[in-house]
């Protein structure tokens, strides 16, 4: 949203800012609150991986944080965005980034076929294997797709290769990293009867993307899903 250059730090995931050469404070998951407090931010966005004891030191020593929990759908990034929007001063902008993105997932619809709706397996994690479940926003990219996720009833995301062949998806997305994605792609096609691997229907997908969306980027995953699900 154009406010680059109110961002004073960053966690070593957020690829933009990194490339930007802001300072990194912290991972998805640890926090320096010692080089925070060096950079005098006005506010600190925390995320629903941030240790509460993290969050309450920055708090003790006059820091305003403001913690997001993990959203749940797209309608939850796009609230989340707005309000990010809002403490950046792009309120505004935010809001119409988000429609004009709502109007664009709107018409991706018109590429989605009619008529039976694919089965889709969406790996997230590979040891142990860990799939999307429902009321994430990982589940929404399967719907929004014109999917249906094989993992409605599992609601911890843990999930066995044996559960899976028994589903028998019709797709298989992998959203891990680096060479464990190529490999896991590799695992699934050797299992010839699986109609996944008949379909030709077992791809990666932009992980940086998939796993950490802001309205935009959500949209380019669900684009690409449906690129690669019905070409």
């Amino acid at each position: 949203m154009g406010a680059q250059d109110k961002l004073v730090g960053c966690t070593n995931y957020c690829l933009e800012g990194v490339k930007d050469k802001k300072s990194i404070v912290a991972s998805a998951i640890e926090v320096n609150v010692e080089k925070v407090l060096l950079l005098k931010p006005d506010i600190v966005f925390a995320t629903s991986l941030t240790k509460p004891s993290v969050k309450d030191a920055m708090k003790n020593l006059g820091i305003k944080v403001i913690a997001f929990k993990s959203a749940t759908s797209y309608d939850e990034i796009c609230e989340q965005f707005i309000l990010i929007g809002k403490y950046a001063g792009k309120e505004p902008l935010a809001r119409k980034i988000v429609k004009s993105q709502k109007k664009r997932l709107d018409s991706l619809r018109l590429f989605i076929p009619k008529g039976k709706k694919p089965k889709i397996f969406f790996e997230i994690g590979a040891k142990p294997l860990f799939t999307a479940v429902p009321n994430t926003f990982m589940n929404d990219f399967i719907t929004k797709a014109g999917g249906v996720n094989i993992a409605t009833d599992i609601t911890t995301g843990t999930i066995t290769r044996e559960n899976v062949l028994l589903k028998n998806p019709d797709a298989i997305v992998i959203v891990t990293m680096g060479i464990v994605g190529i490999e896991e792609k590799a695992t699934w096609e050797k299992y010839t009867t699986l109609t996944a691997t008949k379909n030709g229907k077992i791809f990666t997908v932009d992980p940086y993307k998939s796993c950490g969306p802001n309205p935009v980027t959500f949209v380019d995953v669900v684009e690409e899903l449906i690129t690669k699900l019905y070409k």
